[in-house]
């Protein structure tokens, strides 16, 4: 009987999420599958798609362009989260002790997060400006440079102008979220710390560490998903250049689809990338699973 009443409960179960799993699908899983189908094919705007196999792929493989490309986006990720991840847990312990004006300090590290991205970047884009930006006149007023720096339009700046940037908008997340998590750990544990003669290091290493680590773990998971897939930051700032020398994956796909009209290899190009993504998130994933056991 109740092996019945099991049974009939598994399929009742199957019943009502059936119609979520079948959303889920057309509203996710039909697109990504139609996108990795157009990836082998010669699909550009207003022809319909013609199967050719591997082609895109191994045009890809021999593009130096592409690797370029898949280099700068590494860098780029790579730059932004270890100093987002730095920067956001020094600013995250600094705020978490008190002190006069803290209410005001945590309204002003906000502020980078809670800016529009259109408006932030115009705003960068005019303070790397070479002719009348700020960043160069103040360099200039401390004697630091005699001559203008071409921060946007030099092949080795370019990246780093536009890493800045993205560090500068992404440490509030990393900050805030690494706060909510100082503030749940209980204080015992760091005066059992003192008492066993840890020092601020050990405390740091020992207690604070693993403490946070889940939320740590998610919020580097999801900051490393966005500046993979940056877009905005870099196209209105740079324009993913010059000579590509500041693009990514994202700027490049978007080139490659709209301005020179083929979309199936700009597909390739996104769906390229998919493998190191799915690792990446095992890794981080995995990794969690281990620190809640």
């Amino acid at each position: 009987m109740r092996k019945e009443f099991v049974v009939k409960e598994r399929h009742y179960g199957l019943m009502f999420t059936l119609p979520v799993f079948i959303l889920i699908f057309l509203v996710m899983g039909f697109p990504f599958i139609y996108t990795v189908y157009l990836s082998f094919t010669n699909k550009t705007a207003g022809y319909s798609p013609k199967f050719i196999g591997l082609a895109n792929y191994l045009s890809l493989v021999r593009d130096p362009q592409y690797w370029l490309v898949v280099r700068n986006t590494v860098m780029y990720t790579i730059a932004c989260i270890l100093f987002k991840l730095a920067l956001g847990m020094a600013f995250a312990l600094l705020l978490n002790e008190r002190f006069r004006g803290r209410g005001i300090v945590r309204v002003v590290m906000l502020l980078p997060w809670a800016i529009p991205g259109m408006v932030a970047a115009n705003t960068w884009k005019w303070i790397y400006n070479d002719q009348y930006g700020i960043l160069n006149a103040l360099l200039r007023r401390m004697g630091l440079i005699s001559i203008p720096i071409n921060w946007l339009g030099s092949m080795q700046l370019a990246l780093v102008s536009v890493i800045i940037v993205n560090i500068w908008r992404g440490i509030p997340f990393f900050l805030f979220s690494i706060l909510g998590a100082l503030q749940t750990i209980d204080a015992d544990l760091y005066d059992a710390g003192k008492i066993d003669g840890a020092n601020i290091v050990h405390r740091f290493i020992y207690i604070t560490v693993p403490s946070v680590m889940p939320v740590l773990a998610i919020t580097t998971l999801l900051s490393t998903i966005w500046t993979f897939n940056d877009f905005d930051n870099i196209w209105l700032i740079t324009g993913g250049g010059p000579l590509n020398a500041s693009s990514v994956i994202a700027t490049y796909t978007y080139e490659v689809a709209f301005i020179a009209n083929r979309m199936a290899r700009a597909l390739a190009v996104a769906v390229s990338v998919i493998p190191f993504l799915v690792i990446l998130m095992t890794i981080i994933t995995g990794k969690m699973k281990r620190e809640e056991i």
